[in-house]
C-alpha cells in the first residue's frame, strides 16, 4: 500500500498538469493512491545509468483517463513474476484532465539493459467529476531503460495492455508484477521486444514500428481483445466489468482488474472463447475487429511472405533455437540456412549459403551455438554417389564442414540431435541406421554407423538425460546407447517426431496414426491420444519448461497442447492456431521467452505463437530444462 500527502503543481513549460508526491510537505491532503500486488520491491535503487524525462497519456479506448496513478517498474530477476521494483517510489504521478502524465527526475535506471514497463491504475475514464474506476489497470512494456530518450512518448491503453500481457505472460504474476530468473534475463528481454512488435507504444496501435517487412499479426484479434478490456476500462468498474471478469475466471478465482483478466485469458486461450468474444461491445473503440468467434485467444505473428523469400525460407523443415534466442531453420529446397533474430528479422536477407547444403530437413544446435544440418543429398560424388551429408556452421554463419561430413555411415539423414557432451546423433533414414559424430564431425559410431534391423527408416531422434538417443522408426521407438546397444519398443504406426521430458518419458508425434504417444522410460506405452479425429498428421513435437507437450499437425494446420504429467489434452479438440497462418507445419521449437515457433512448409513462412508455452533453456541439449 502506498500512501502519501501530495500537492498539485503546474509546470511552466507544459500545458499538462503534473501531480506528484512531495513527502513531508505542508499542504492539503487531496487523496490516497492504492497499489495492488504484494511482489513489488520498495528497495531504493542504488546505481544509475541515467534519468530521462518521459511523457505520455492514458486512454480508455479513445477517451482520456484523468487521475490515473502512474507506476514505472523495473522487471525483477528473483523469479518469474517476482520482485518488480517501483522506480517512482515514493513519488506519485497522476494523469491530468487530458490523460497526460510527465515523469522527470523521479527515477533512475538501475542499468541501461534493465527492462522497464509502465502501469496505470484507477482514474476517471470520462465519468462524472470525482468518479474513479478501481478495476482499471493497464500497462505498456517499454524495454531497455537505456533506450528511452526525452522524446519518448508513451500511450498506455488497451492495445498496449493486450500486447504486453500476451508477450510477457510467462514472466508475469497478478498485480502487474514482471520478472524472470537471474538466468533468463535474455528471455525476458526478447519477450519485451516481442511486445513492441505487437504495438507501437507511441501511438497505442498495432503493429509495432520495428515489425519486419512482410510479417503479419492477428490484428483483428488483438483489437477485439482490446475492445473487450475497453468495455470495463470505460466504466465505473461495476456491472460493465462483469462479462469480462466472468469470462476470465479460472480455478484460481475471479480477476479484480482488467490486466489480471487479460492475464487469465492468455494463460487459458482455449477457455470461454465465446464468452470473451461476447464481452466485446458492438462497436468498440478499436477497429477492425473479428466478425466471428475465433478458434482461440492465442496470438500469432507470421514472418515471411515478402519478395524475395524472407531469410531464404524455401520448404522449411526443422527448427532449432540458439542461446541468444535466434531461430534457425533448415530448408529442403533453398540450399541455404535461414536464421531469424528473436524479433523475426532475418539475420541474412537471402539466408546463409553453404556449399554442403542440399535437400536439408534436420537441424540442431550444440553447446557452442554451432549449427548442425542434415542434407539428404550430398553435393559431390563422394559418399557413394550423393548419399547425403551433415553440415556444420559456426554461430556467426561460417561453414565449418566444407561439402559436409559423411563419416559414420551417414546416408540420407533426416534428423539430428545434439547432446550436452558435444556428441551429435544422426537419424539415417536411407540406411535404417544411426550415426554418432564427435564435435569435429569424426565418427564415434564406426565407419558404417550403428546399423541394426531394429532401426527401419529412422525419421527422428532425441537425446535423454543418460546420453542415450531415442529414434522414431517405422512402428517403434528405439533406444541406442553411445556404445551402440539397441532396445526396441513397439508403439506407433509412422512416427515423425520425438521428444523426451525431464522425467524420462518419450513423446512421439505419430504421423501415420494421427496420434501423440507417450512411452515410459522403460519403453512401455503409457498414453495415446488421437488428434483431430485422426486427420491431424502430427509432425514436429517439443516439451516446454513445465513438461507440457506441443505437437504441430501437418495435415490439420494446428497446434496441440497436452499436459505432460496428466497426459490430458489442454488445447481445443481442433487444436490451437486455426486463426493463424499455419500451412503444413513441419518444424516446431520453444524459446526462452515462452514463444512457440513453427516452420510452415506449405507457405515458406515462420509462425510465432506469442508467450504460449513455459520457457526452456536454449539450445536444446537433451531433455528441456527451465532457463
Amino acid at each position: 500500500m502506498r500512501e502519501t500527502v501530495f500537492i498539485a503543481r503546474r509546470t511552466s513549460l507544459r500545458k499538462d498538469v503534473r501531480l506528484r508526491a512531495l513527502m513531508m510537505s505542508a499542504g492539503m491532503m487531496l487523496g490516497m493512491v492504492w497499489l495492488s500486488g504484494c511482489g513489488i520491491s520498495r528497495d531504493p535503487v542504488s546505481t544509475s545509468e541515467r534519468e530521462i524525462a518521459l511523457e505520455g497519456r492514458v486512454q480508455g479506448g479513445q477517451q482520456p483517463v484523468s487521475g490515473a496513478s502512474i507506476y514505472l517498474y523495473a522487471a525483477g530477476f528473483a523469479g518469474a513474476g517476482a520482485k518488480a521494483t517501483d522506480l517512482l517510489a515514493p513519488h506519485i504521478v497522476l494523469t491530468d484532465s487530458f490523460g497526460n502524465f510527465s515523469i522527470t527526475g523521479d527515477y533512475v535506471c538501475p542499468a541501461a539493459t534493465t527492462q522497464i514497463y509502465i502501469v496505470a491504475r484507477g482514474g476517471n475514464p470520462g465519468l462524472t467529476s470525482g468518479a474513479n474506476n478501481p478495476a482499471l489497470t493497464m500497462m505498456a512494456a517499454l524495454g531497455n531503460c537505456g533506450d528511452l530518450t526525452s522524446s519518448t512518448n508513451i500511450v498506455v491503453n488497451e492495445v498496449a495492455t493486450v500486447s504486453s500481457v500476451w508477450a510477457l505472460s510467462q514472466f508475469m504474476s497478478p498485480g502487474a508484477i514482471v520478472g524472470s530468473t537471474a538466468t533468463n534475463v535474455l528471455g525476458l528481454k526478447n519477450a519485451f521486444a516481442t511486445a513492441n512488435n505487437l504495438v507501437d507504444t507511441s501511438r497505442g496501435l498495432t503493429p509495432g514500428a520495428a515489425l519486419p517487412a512482410g510479417a503479419v499479426i492477428e490484428s483483428a484479434k488483438l483489437y477485439t481483445l482490446a475492445d473487450v478490456l475497453a468495455a470495463c476500462v470505460n466504466s465505473d468498474g461495476g456491472s460493465a466489468c462483469t462479462p469480462l471478469f466472468a469470462a476470465a475466471t479460472t480455478a484460481q478465482g475471479v480477476p479484480m482488474n482488467t490486466l489480471d483478466a487479460a492475464l487469465n485469458i492468455v494463460r487459458h486461450p482455449g477457455n470461454n472463447v465465446l464468452a470473451v468474444f461476447n464481452a466485446s461491445p458492438a462497436q468498440g473503440p478499436f477497429q477492425p475487429t473479428l466478425s466471428t468467434v475465433p478458434n482461440d485467444w492465442t496470438m500469432s505473428v507470421t514472418y515471411g511472405g515478402c519478395t524475395p523469400a524472407c531469410g531464404g525460407l524455401n520448404f522449411p523443415g526443422s527448427i532449432a533455437i540458439d542461446s541468444e534466442g535466434n531461430v534457425l531453420v533448415a530448408n529442403h529446397s533453398a540450399g541455404v540456412l535461414s536464421k531469424f533474430l528473436p524479433t523475426g528479422i532475418p539475420a541474412v536477407a537471402a539466408g546463409i549459403a553453404g556449399v554442403g547444403l542440399r535437400a536439408s530437413y534436420g537441424i540442431a544446435i550444440d553447446g557452442f551455438d554451432n549449427v548442425w544440418v542434415t542434407n539428404t543429398q550430398s553435393v559431390t560424388a563422394a559418399n557413394n554417389h550423393h548419399n547425403g551429408s551433415v553440415s556444420e556452421f559456426s554461430s556467426t554463419g561460417i561453414e565449418l564442414s566444407g561439402n559436409g561430413y559423411t563419416a559414420g555411415g551417414v546416408f540420407f539423414p533426416l534428423a539430428v540431435a545434439a547432446d550436452s557432451t558435444g556428441a551429435i546423433w544422426i537419424a539415417d533414414y536411407g540406411s535404417s541406421s544411426a550415426s554418432l559424430l564427435a564435435s569435429d564431425g569424426t565418427a564415434i559410431s564406426g565407419g558404417s554407423g550403428y546399423a541394426n534391423s531394429a532401426l527401419p527408416f529412422t525419421s527422428a531422434v532425441a537425446v535423454d538425460a543418460s546420453h542415450n538417443a531415442w529414434f522414431a522408426v517405422q512402428g517403434a521407438a528405439v533406444r541406442v546407447t553411445p556404445t551402440g546397444v539397441f532396445s526396441s519398443f513397439p508403439c506407433c504406426d509412422g512416427p515423425a517426431g520425438i521428444a523426451i521430458d525431464l522425467a524420462g518419458d518419450v513423446w512421439i508425434a505419430d504421423y501415420g496414426a494421427s496420434a501423440v504417444v507417450e512411452l515410459a522410460p522403460t519403453g512401455m506405452v503409457s498414453y495415446r491420444t488421437t488428434v483431430l479425429g485422426g486427420n491431424g498428421g502430427p509432425q514436429g513435437i517439443a516439451i516446454d519448461g513445465v513438461g507440457n507437450v506441443w505437437a504441430g499437425n501437418y495435415l490439420g494446420n494446428s497446434l496441440v497442447e497436452l499436459g505432460g504429467s496428466s497426459a490430458a489434452v489442454i488445447s481445443p479438440s481442433q487444436g490451437y492456431g486455426l486463426d493463424a497462418r499455419l500451412s503444413e507445419p513441419y518444424g516446431l521449437g520453444i524459446d526462452a521467452g515462452g514463444n512457440v515457433w513453427i516452420a510452415n512448409a506449405g507457405s515458406n513462412t515462420l509462425t510465432q505463437f506469442v508467450g504460449l508455452a513455459s520457457p526452456i533453456k536454449t539450445p536444446l541439449l537433451g531433455p528441456p530444462v527451465q532457463p
